[in-house]
């Protein structure tokens, strides 16, 4: 059994994780929406969120069961998960969104981190200092000073606190300084989970562009091996686009206070139950009635209408997140959702413009799926911005008209990714066909580098029988590699890669294992993060890499899941999984 607190990342695209952390209460799926539940005024009680959503996590604030003695005995003598009804992972929010609403709350910051341990939370927190975008400097100071304060207080009780697992938000408001000297202190303590906290107002006036940099700077100064959550981001419309950011997580109230002021959800929008004349929508909820049957309703059963409803939206979108995370299609969904509002779509391109390398560090090295034009803001995406830079590798080529995105490219990369996988409107396939010698020099060097197209003296392909298409590549006699069907990327065999490494320059498109581990990754195992001695900090996700030993010697060929600059900020985690090793694996007992 995995560690309370371990985070693994199963898939990813863009800056979005598809992963899972572990806690007392079981998997927490990541991304993830936690509903809000208020025990006090429980619309959609807690076990309809598990039973009738499928919804495994919930987050509750744990200031207003303190403050309620009837309720405080209960959780004390019973714990949380009973006492709500709840058989899943229960996150809780200290009374900080209290402290922003109203300047002060009735309980100490070590009292109310001690009295979430005691009644079984999950995921707990501090009292951080929330704050609005347009804050003073000094308040701001002032903010932080006490945020660190409080989180210096937890991590000198952490051994009391076995099991729970903490989460520290960074404040700062939009001061770059503060961001980073919070950042570096709850980065350095004993959380387990990191938080952005949403600048207040600037939310609320729709000021998405605040929002953008706020988080991906806090995302930029955190380790990337803890997941961040990202609070009080509640319109589904917004999901896709700060999960591709980086958040892997959200809580919201919303889907209640709508409903209490007739609001109905759908993700391009919020309507009024009272404007409708029919429900553009198919959850269970919509197709049992038509909006005058529901208009007809007591209140009680029309708000509960609506929050069931919007809770369906909510969760429904999530799960499409997580699906477009695993088929590479998670911008596609966030140009669509852009679409919903002006002020969604300017902080679309507003992040693609000004964060373009922040972006592309994280952003896979290839996909399965294709990239589809939809707006000028595809020019900045990053894996197109990307590709546009590593066609300087490629010299000496004739080249072909790929589409306005690319402008001129090699003709050997024809089918390559992303340029053989991007589809404008408008704009045909190119007629040039290359040449084999073109095919696989062009590949080689816009894949590792100039110098990859001396790595093979007599290169062929032989291609499939079937398609017609590349597939096989040989040395004379000698196979060396693969053309992957689906992108168009070169695959070394464990030959071809003794062939590139004699040519790269060290440590060019390599992982340099630990001695002590030199072995196990010669026989298969994957190479982990503690197994790392260096590596190209070049490396991205999904990227077809070389592992070697101390003297350079090839010890295995595999596709990376981590970025080279996140090796060092993940513990114990795969960060390359093996395709072809150079020892056969030892036999089971």
């Amino acid at each position: 059994m995995k560690e309370i607190g371990f985070f693994s990342i199963r898939a990813r695209d863009a800056s979005a994780r598809l992963g899972t952390l572990e806690t007392k209460s079981g998997v927490l799926e990541l991304p993830a929406f936690f509903p809000v539940y208020n025990p006090n005024k429980p619309i959609i009680p807690a076990e309809e969120i598990l039973s009738d959503f499928k919804i495994k996590q919930i987050i509750t604030n744990s200031y207003i069961i303190y403050r309620n003695p009837d309720l405080r005995s209960m959780v004390l003598d019973r714990g949380l998960h009973a006492t709500l009804g709840f058989d899943g992972i229960i996150m809780t929010d200290s009374g900080a969104y209290q402290l922003y609403k109203y300047g002060e709350v009735e309980v100490s910051n070590i009292d109310i981190v001690r009295f979430q341990h005691q009644i079984g939370s999950d995921i707990g927190s501090i009292i951080d200092v929330p704050m609005a975008a347009h804050i003073s400097y000094q308040q701001a100071k002032e903010g932080v000073k006490k945020t660190i304060e409080n989180a210096r207080e937890l991590d000198k009780i952490k051994n009391e606190l076995e099991g729970t697992i903490w989460l520290g938000t960074v404040q700062g408001a939009r001061f770059q300084d503060l961001l980073a000297r919070c950042a570096r202190e709850i980065s350095s303590l004993c959380f387990g989970y990191f938080g952005a906290g949403s600048l207040k107002v600037a939310l609320e006036r729709y000021e998405y562009n605040v929002q953008v940099e706020y988080l991906l700077r806090v995302r930029e100064l955190l380790p990337a091996g803890k997941p961040l959550h990202f609070w009080g981001i509640g319109h589904p419309s917004t999901f896709a686009f700060f999960v591709a950011l980086g958040a892997d997580s959200f809580d919201s109230a919303a889907y209640a206070l709508f409903a209490e002021d007739g609001r109905y959800m759908t993700i391009e929008g919020t309507m009024y139950l009272e404007d409708l004349e029919e429900f553009p929508c198919n959850c269970p909820e919509c197709i049992k009635y038509n909006p005058e049957e529901v208009r007809s309703l007591t209140k009680d059963k029309k708000v509960r209408f609506l929050a069931r409803h919007n809770l369906y939206v909510c969760v429904g979108e999530i799960r499409k997140i997580r699906e477009a995370i695993r088929g590479g299609w998670l911008w596609e969904l966030v140009q669509m959702r852009a679409r919903s509002h002006p002020s969604l779509l300017e902080a679309l391109k507003f992040a693609l413009k000004h964060f373009k390398s922040e972006l592309e560090k994280r952003e896979p090295f290839s996909k399965k799926s294709g990239i589809f034009y939809s707006g000028e803001e595809t020019m900045d995406r990053p894996e197109v911005s990307r590709a546009k830079k590593m066609l300087r590798r490629v010299t000496e080529a004739r080249r072909f008209f790929s589409t306005h995105l690319y402008g001129q490219v090699p003709i050997g990369l024809r089918y390559t990714y992303p340029f053989g996988q991007t589809h404008v409107p408008g704009e045909a396939e190119p007629k040039e066909e290359p040449s084999d010698e073109e095919l696989l020099s062009h590949l080689l060097q816009y894949q590792f580098g100039p110098e990859a197209r001396d790595a093979f003296e007599s290169p062929r392909i032989v291609r499939s029988k079937r398609t017609g298409m590349p597939r096989q590549v040989f040395d004379g006699e000698e196979r060396v590699g693969m053309i992957r069907h689906y992108d168009g990327m070169f695959v070394p065999s464990l030959e071809g890669a003794r062939k590139l490494i004699r040519v790269l320059p060290y440590p060019k498109c390599r992982v340099v294992v630990k001695k002590e581990f030199v072995e196990a990754v010669a026989r298969g195992t994957s190479v982990f993060t503690h197994f790392v001695d260096d590596l190209d900090p070049e490396i991205r996700p999904y990227q077809e890499i070389i592992a070697v030993d101390g003297s350079d010697s090839v010890l295995a060929v595999g596709k990376t899941i981590l970025a080279g600059p996140e090796v060092r900020e993940f513990k114990r985690h795969p960060f390359m999984r093996i395709r072809h090793h150079v020892l056969p694996r030892k036999a089971e007992n």
